[in-house]
């Protein structure tokens, strides 16, 4: 996605954390934006209206950097067993959040992160970070880092 092989440093995760927040804006949402390395250590957070917004969003990229996965395709994959999900929220360091709002960020094969948003609805959390991760990975490509 970003070309070459990186890891998540403090300039692109805050750059990432602009990015969703300025989308969660134009959709009128006041949303927390965490992101976190490959391993689920955080790197940038943008708290929104709620204090408890940083465990949730930090929550989400957790378990879509240790899944390498968006949180919605993992919660529908695991539809037909809850209790594997509900086993994860102590299982992973730092806790996961069961809900949309989680993606991976790649680049090329390799995922070096992820970015969790809440503070809107479920399918509003998902949107906003897909679109910031596909609004990143267009910059990178737009500047010859494929």
């Amino acid at each position: 996605m970003m070309g070459g092989a990186r890891e998540m440093d403090t300039d692109f995760a805050l750059e990432l954390v602009a990015t969703a927040r300025a989308i969660g804006r134009e959709r009128e949402l006041t949303v927390t934006v965490a992101v976190v390395d490959a391993a689920g250590h955080p790197v940038a957070l943008a708290r929104g209206k709620h204090w408890h917004g940083a465990y949730i969003a930090f929550g989400k990229a957790r378990l879509a950097a240790a899944f390498r996965k968006p949180t919605g395709v993992l919660l529908q994959q695991w539809a037909d067993r809850p209790l594997f999900a509900q086993s994860l929220t102590e299982i992973i360091p730092g806790g996961v959040t069961l809900n949309p709002g989680g993606h991976p960020v790649f680049d090329g094969d390799s995922c070096i992160g992820a970015v969790g948003v809440g503070g809107g609805s479920p399918d509003d959390d998902d949107l906003v970070a897909r679109l910031a991760v596909e609004a990143m990975a267009a910059r990178s490509t737009a500047n010859g880092n494929t």
